[in-house]
């Protein structure tokens, strides 16, 4: 009994794995049935092409040069030339999934008035229709000029669905490998942003853009002169413009010219607006291009405002030999001690020690809070009253800005004033004002 069951099961795994084999190999046959109904409807040898032109939403022509292709209307238009070579690729082989065979009716295909028209030319010149897509599958009909109609894949006609200005050449912004500076000059004003390391202008080195004198945020000044450096030019709406006063371009309403390794390496020049865009080109180029007018009104409004720093304070501290802190009345100097630690391994590493009256104390932690404080606005034009809460007065072993000061004044109910080197430059919470008077207040002797 227990082997006639044994032997029916076996049975039944050998029907499975027939029937699988089977449906494998119809699948098989179907495959290679469906491989061998395409046919090959128009080939094409790129190499041998002299003429190449399409009607898709204009009619465009180009010609092979000796350069490259040529637009036949105009020699001087720049062409991508990808372009054209995708689209000879795509005539490579043009398969059909089906041969419609002759009609009267082209209208009923869309080949009436095709959709698109392609012709190229060898040593003769074939005119290649594309009509309306198929309902189902996705496909397009297809005349080669034998008379019949077929089905092709529907990709061939993104080949070609460009215009003029898509296959355009556009120019890209000159790369800069030193970025040095950035002159705006507009018809009331000019600026000029300049990057300096250790430039002895401000207290900290971390600042290495200026406005003159006055140091820069770093994030909020790279990122308006990238607006420039990293300019998109890719809607352009004239490639040869004869008249630039139709763009604003001939008298140009700002002009930003980068600097790289503190020579001059391109300018910009922004024309006049139009809805929400505004014409600019490259100085010297006949194209012209239509981008955001946010580049406009940034680079003619942009000031000092708009780009000054916002922290509390900036400062290395390992420049530091002491702080003195002025709190009720009182001055407490801290010092800095630097000593070398040699661990059991025998790595040796310098580590950094704050004393008061000779006593160690945790002083790091409260400038690396002064350092992570957060301002809740900016301080310029304010007036403080009356005596700081506190005051730091920062002695440094550096040749410029030996002394930083740094004063918190109470302003209102919610802020106080910032006061770095006698001059009001933030805002800050309150509160957090408050809990710095604790924290240093909790490392003070009784």
């Amino acid at each position: 009994m227990k082997r006639s069951k044994k032997l029916l099961s076996l049975l039944l795994v050998l029907a499975v794995l027939i029937a699988a084999t089977a449906a494998v190999s119809l699948y098989t046959q179907e495959q290679e049935v469906q491989e061998d109904t395409s046919t090959v409807v128009f080939t094409l040898d790129k190499d041998t092409v002299t003429k190449i032109g399409w009607d898709y939403s204009e009619e465009i022509s180009f010609t092979a040069g000796e350069d490259g292709w040529v637009y036949e209307d105009d020699p001087t238009f720049p062409v991508e030339e990808s372009y054209l070579d995708a689209m000879l690729e795509s005539l490579a082989e043009v398969k059909a999934s089906r041969n419609l065979g002759t009609t009267d009716d082209l209208d009923q295909y869309g080949l009436e008035v095709p959709v698109c028209v392609v012709t190229v030319t060898t040593d003769e010149t074939h005119t290649l229709s594309i009509g309306h897509e198929t309902a189902v599958g996705g496909e397009r009909y297809f005349s080669n000029g034998d008379g019949n109609v077929y089905l092709v894949d529907s990709g061939l006609l993104e080949s070609f669905s460009y215009g003029l200005y898509d296959i355009l050449k556009t120019e890209t912004v000159p790369q800069v490998e030193s970025l040095s500076g950035m002159l705006v000059e507009t018809e009331e004003s000019s600026y000029r942003l300049v990057y300096e390391e250790a430039s002895g202008k401000a207290y900290s080195d971390e600042y290495v853009w200026f406005l003159g004198d006055k140091a820069l945020d770093t994030e909020l000044t790279q990122s308006l002169i990238s607006m420039v450096t990293d300019l998109n030019l890719a809607q352009c709406v004239d490639y040869n413009a004869q008249d630039l006063a139709q763009y604003g371009l001939d008298d140009p309403s700002v002009k930003a010219t980068v600097y790289d390794g503190g020579k001059k390496a391109f300018t910009v020049e922004v024309g006049s607006e139009k809805d929400d865009q505004c014409y600019v080109r490259l100085a010297g180029s006949n194209m012209v291009y239509q981008v955001d007018s946010q580049l406009r009104n940034t680079l003619m409004y942009s000031t000092y405002a708009d780009l000054r720093p916002d922290e509390v304070i900036k400062l290395d501290w390992d420049t530091v030999d002491s702080v003195t802190v002025t709190l009720d009345g009182q001055d407490y100097t801290l010092i800095r001690q630097t000593q070398e630690v040699t661990d059991e391994e025998g790595s040796t590493t310098q580590q950094t020690q704050w004393t008061l009256d000779g006593e160690e104390t945790e002083f790091g932690s409260t400038l690396e809070s002064l350092t992570d404080m957060d301002s809740s606005g900016y301080a310029s034009g304010l007036q403080p009253e009356g005596t700081p809460w506190i005051t730091f007065s920062i002695h440094r072993d550096q040749q410029d800005y030996s002394l930083v000061t740094l004063a918190f004044y109470p302003y209102n109910s919610t802020d106080c004033i910032v006061m770095l080197n006698e001059e009001a430059t933030v805002t800050v919470d309150r509160e957090d004002a408050q809990d710095l008077l604790e924290a240093v207040r909790d490392l003070l002797p009784e």
